[in-house]
């Protein structure tokens, strides 16, 4: 049986900032109608910031953990990273699924500065649908 993919633009070039004065947990919904249930999917996201933590950002999708966003501890908080994370097909639902990303802390942090601010843009799930 053929399997193709199909791609779902879950954020644009649009930058969503995630910490102080951002979300502190981002939700953001997206369609994986037809998709094949025993197949795969990948998300695929740019960071930038994250440098003055060293927590990972869980990434849940319909409430599961599916992988982290890795932290850039000490790393220049202008650049933009790519990363990708791997996320079996069962987890999708046909439909309507809900993406949730939550800020983090670091070490120091305090009043008015509680999280380690980041950046997200070009979050895109790619998955395997049936032909």
């Amino acid at each position: 049986m053929p399997v193709v993919c199909d791609i779902q633009v879950i954020q644009g070039d649009a930058c969503k900032k995630l910490g102080d004065g951002g979300a502190t947990v981002w939700e953001k919904n997206f369609n994986t109608g037809g998709r094949h249930s025993g197949g795969n999917a990948i998300l695929m996201f740019m960071v930038k910031g994250l440098t003055a933590t060293n927590s990972d950002v869980t990434i849940k999708i319909n409430g599961t953990n599916v992988g982290k966003i890795e932290h850039y501890n000490g790393a220049d908080s202008r650049h933009w990273f790519t990363q990708i994370v791997n996320i079996g097909g069962g987890v999708l639902k046909n439909g309507n699924n809900e993406l949730q990303i939550e800020a983090v802390s670091f070490s120091g942090a305090g009043p008015g500065n509680l999280y380690d601010d980041f950046w997200l843009k070009d979050v895109v799930c790619i998955f395997q649908q049936r032909a």
